[in-house]
């Protein structure tokens, strides 16, 4: 494992979700590396709703009120980094303004940390800029989803994401999709999402919110959004009257559509480290994903955090769930889908449980981040040589 090592990583907010690369930080911060974390870019249109009103307003008190100093001697929390962002990717001026303050920000915070032999790892696609400029001993895309084909997405997002890939001496994608269509000409890598296992197990002590739900529970965790199938769940809904059908996160999108659903709990976002106490009443989880440009790219990450519960898993035909088809319920319409819930609710054996808790274990994020950093410090090697 990688250690004693100063990496920058840029990717959403932190804090904001449990992501790829903020599991992938925790375990390097956990191996003794250095971790500098630079918040989102921006890299949707801006609306004008309450939601992106109130991450604006905090976004400004972070460049204003930096907590990296907060953080110093925190071993769980990175050097936090907030640059100014104009979110008007599509404006040349902008892009130029904003490449100006971002790069000022982080070299200034680079500088007052002394940092050296800095790698640099970036899943904004708007930061082909950053390569070269931070004296990097290598730079590294890690592609975790298609964000050109997002809704609001800018239309410079494609061209800019092009830039980067040519310009990074790596890039490593978290599914078949992302790995055949982003393409570098130096190196490429197709790596799975993990799982903390030791975190997502089953327990006994549930919330109060969730302990005397009839049973058995149908349930959802993490973001709705766009690409959640609603409709797909109000079926599911209508079809299991006894059934109790729970969503936990936040939501982005109108749930009216549940409004007369008397067997429907929208329970909204928990903290993450609470999330197995709500968790453990599922009966089965469910990935009701819509099928587009987006979601095959995807590789949700609860995949294996309900393997990690114990759960089976009814999920739409992504791809990368189709994987691990042997050990989930994998539909190809919604009347299947909803078929699937009710051989999932009997999927539960010794054997079959034991199964999906294997699986996930095989996936941990020490494994990840690992196999990861192996391939990073052997393309650094080659770039020494090469010098």
């Amino acid at each position: 494992m990688i250690t004693g090592r100063d990496i920058l990583i840029l990717n959403d907010d932190w804090g904001r979700f449990p992501s790829t690369l903020q599991h992938i930080a925790k375990v390097l911060m956990k191996n003794n590396n250095r971790v500098f974390w630079v918040g989102s870019l921006g890299l949707r249109k801006p609306k004008l709703n309450l939601s992106d009103i109130k991450r604006a307003f905090q976004k400004v008190i972070n460049v204003f009120y930096s907590e990296s100093k907060k953080f110093l001697s925190a071993e769980s929390k990175p050097i936090l980094i907030f640059p100014f962002v104009i979110p008007f990717h599509d404006l040349k001026i902008i892009r130029k303004i904003n490449r100006f303050f971002i790069l000022n920000e982080i070299k200034e915070v680079l500088l007052r940390h002394k940092s050296q032999n800095l790698i640099l790892l970036t899943s904004s696609p708007v930061s082909d800029f950053l390569i070269s400029e931070l004296n990097e001993s290598v730079s590294i895309y890690y592609c975790v989803d298609d964000y050109t084909s997002m809704q609001g997405a800018f239309k410079i997002l494609a061209k800019l994401e092009n830039k980067l890939i040519a310009k990074a001496d790596a890039v490593f994608s978290v599914s078949e999709y992302l790995y055949k269509s982003r393409i570098s000409r130096k190196n490429n890598f197709l790596v799975p999402q993990g799982v903390d296992s030791t975190h997502f197990q089953k327990t006994s002590v549930l919330s109060n919110e969730v302990i005397n739900l009839k049973k058995p529970v149908i349930g959802f965790f993490g973001l709705v959004s766009e690409w959640i199938d609603l409709e797909l769940i109000h079926k599911c809904i209508l079809n299991y009257p006894d059934y109790t059908f729970v969503i936990i996160g936040k939501s982005v999108v109108d749930l009216s559509i549940f409004n007369a659903c008397k067997n429907f709990i929208f329970l909204g976002p928990k903290e993450y480290s609470d999330l197995p106490t709500f968790a453990s009443v599922f009966d089965v989880g469910l990935i009701p994903f819509k099928i587009n440009q987006v979601t095959l790219a995807a590789n949700p990450l609860k995949l294996m955090e309900y393997f990690s519960l114990g759960l089976p898993v009814v999920s739409t035909n992504l791809p990368e769930v189709n994987n691990f088809s042997d050990l989930a319920f994998v539909a190809n319409s919604h009347d299947e889908f909803i078929k699937f819930i009710k051989n999932a609710i009997e999927d539960y054996s010794e054997e079959r449980v034991k199964l999906r808790l294997n699986k996930a274990k095989d996936f941990s994020w020490e494994f990840v981040t690992e196999e990861v950093f192996d391939k990073v410090l052997e393309i650094q090697k080659k770039k020494t040589l090469q010098k």
